[in-house]
């Protein structure tokens, strides 16, 4: 048969494309399915794509069919035909998919002799599964296996059939915590309940030598009857096993749930505490409807965690008690030691708050309260205090200075507005209008140069902040928003060259300024694009 081009996607009748997707679902399903005289007349080009369409598939399957075959003669049972329930399985039959992670899919399995439901774990796309996928599957087999707790569901066999790794758990007829209890919108008995029961489990797993690193909202199943049970240990760090292979620098884990050691790769350093932390944005995000950091991107999650403070419960909801938002905080601090020691400390200070007791837990000093401040806000804290140091360097100046400077109250009135500009922006960015950035950039630009034409004596020394300003927006990770910087700037720059334009100025200095600020751009540019791309390289998020 011979090929002729067929027409481009956007010249296809939507008939012809709804045929072909109708075709294509047919084949899939072993089926078959005629082309109608009529349409063959109406759409000559239409025998050519179904036989493209059928080679494609043929291509697809004949591999499948050609690898499937085990030493006993049975098929294997790939990612692909797993989907095809109810199926045997082994000993058991797949009646339904419950569960579906980075790495591995959950079914509902029953037992064809004891007839009794269990929850079976496969590796998702087993035949694309690497060595170290296999050896973190059996990890969770060797590390769950050994765990007897009311809140832990336990492992009851491992092994492969056809070719397919496989776990076989107790089967939780339930939901997940998130489907149990609503973000946002939950009752503090029962949300106290479900969290000391989960802080028990995982101070059970501490006392065994095992770090969970993965819990999540997912992980952790409310049954019938209101027990929560902890699952999912594929990324357990076990103590006194097989020895922990990662690679330092590799991230392990959900970015949104991560102990900022664990998200910056320093396995060495993650602990215990680093469970605790996972528990504090658990309950966070319970109480507010969100995660500390929720960034659309994993990569802006990990770099906000690594460089910010989580906002106060009670400034996303002002319901929550104080106790509560005490005990979470405490978890979400930046460095383990200030965490709580162990989960059954957690849990207590759960139960006290429960009774309506005095925490254990102390309050935060005033030390504690700016540096969580200036973390969480540090755009606006870099900003107040350079206008700080401005301000007293510019007054003690005109203090000394035997001739008062008749500019001196417009610099003061200045770095006001500019301040108070400043605090409107962050209050803008805190109620998610993260555009606003590029005005407060643009802003930056424009009052510094106001404040530079107005300064007394020859202003070719204070052009230098306008490249701070550039190196200081490096800080967003944004490499769009140092090139907005970097043309404000300029700009501005030019703008004060009409201000205040001196004839003792060699005529090309201003060439010279122009281009290192543009320089310095590309140079901040280009590093903030080599972070970004090192951090997505070197992370391996499940």
């Amino acid at each position: 048969m011979s090929y002729t081009n067929p027409p481009p996607d956007d010249e296809f009748d939507p008939e012809v494309l709804e045929f072909l997707e109708k075709h294509c679902d047919a084949l899939q399903a072993g089926k078959s399915v005629s082309i109608p005289q009529e349409f063959l007349e109406k759409y000559p080009e239409l025998e050519q794509l179904v036989h493209c369409v059928e080679m494609l598939e043929s291509f697809a399957v004949a591999p499948q069919k050609a690898n499937s075959t085990s030493a006993d003669g049975n098929r294997s049972l790939t990612s692909s035909m797993m989907q095809q329930l109810p199926r045997n399985f082994g000993a058991f039959c797949l009646e339904e998919e419950i569960g579906r992670g980075g790495m591995g899919v959950v079914y509902k399995a029953r037992h064809l002799t004891l007839n009794t439901y269990f929850a079976l774990k496969t590796i998702r796309a087993c035949e694309f599964a690497s060595e170290e996928e296999v050896r973190r599957f059996f990890q969770e087999a060797r590390a769950a296996s050994r765990l007897r707790h009311p809140n832990i569901v336990s492992v009851h066999d491992a092994g492969e059939q056809d070719g397919i790794p496989f776990l076989v758990m107790t089967y939780i007829d339930g939901c997940t915590l998130t489907e149990y209890v609503k973000p946002g919108k939950v009752k503090f008995p029962q949300l106290t309940d479900v969290m000391i029961q989960v802080s028990n489990a995982v101070d059970y797993l501490h006392s065994q030598g095992i770090i969970h690193r993965d819990l999540k909202p997912s992980n952790i199943m409310i049954d019938g009857d209101g027990i929560t049970h902890v699952a999912d240990f594929g990324l357990a760090k076990v103590f006194g096993g097989d020895g922990e292979r990662t690679v330092s620098g590799t991230i392990l884990g959900t970015p949104a749930y991560m102990a900022p050691e664990q998200a910056w790769g320093k396995v060495d350093d993650v602990c215990p505490q680093s469970d605790i932390y996972s528990l504090g944005v658990i309950l966070y995000e319970l109480l507010t409807g969100r995660t500390p950091f929720n960034e659309e991107i994993p990569l802006d999650q990990l770099l906000r965690l690594r460089d910010s403070e989580p906002k106060p419960v009670r400034k996303l909801n002002p319901k929550v008690p104080v106790a509560l938002e005490k005990i979470c905080m405490r978890c979400l601090e930046r460095k383990p030691k200030f965490r709580y020691e162990s989960a059954k400390e957690l849990a207590e200070d759960f139960h006290r708050f429960a009774e309506g007791e005095t925490l254990a837990s102390q309050s935060m000093g005033a030390w504690t309260v700016l540096r969580r401040w200036c973390r969480r806000e540090p755009a606006l804290a870099v900003h107040l205090i350079a206008f700080m140091i401005i301000a007293i360097i510019v007054q003690t100046t005109d203090w000394m200075s035997p001739k008062k400077s008749d500019t001196h109250l417009i610099i003061m009135q200045t770095l006001g507005v500019w301040g108070a500009l400043s605090v409107l922006y962050q209050k803008l960015i805190n109620k998610e209008w993260h555009y606003i950035r590029r005005t407060w950039i643009a802003t930056d630009a424009a009052l510094f140069t106001v404040a530079v034409a107005n300064a007394r004596g020859p202003f070719e020394s204070l052009v230098a902040g306008y490249a701070l300003l550039i190196v200081a927006s490096s800080m967003w990770y944004k490499p769009r928003l140092v090139a907005v910087t970097t043309v404000s700037t300029v700009i501005s720059y030019c703008i004060l060259l009409n201000f205040r334009g001196s004839a003792e100025t060699p005529s090309h200095y201003p060439y010279l300024v122009i281009g290192i600020l543009i320089v310095t751009g590309g140079i901040v540019i280009s590093l903030v694009r080599r972070i970004r791309q090192l951090l997505t390289i070197r992370s391996r998020v499940s």
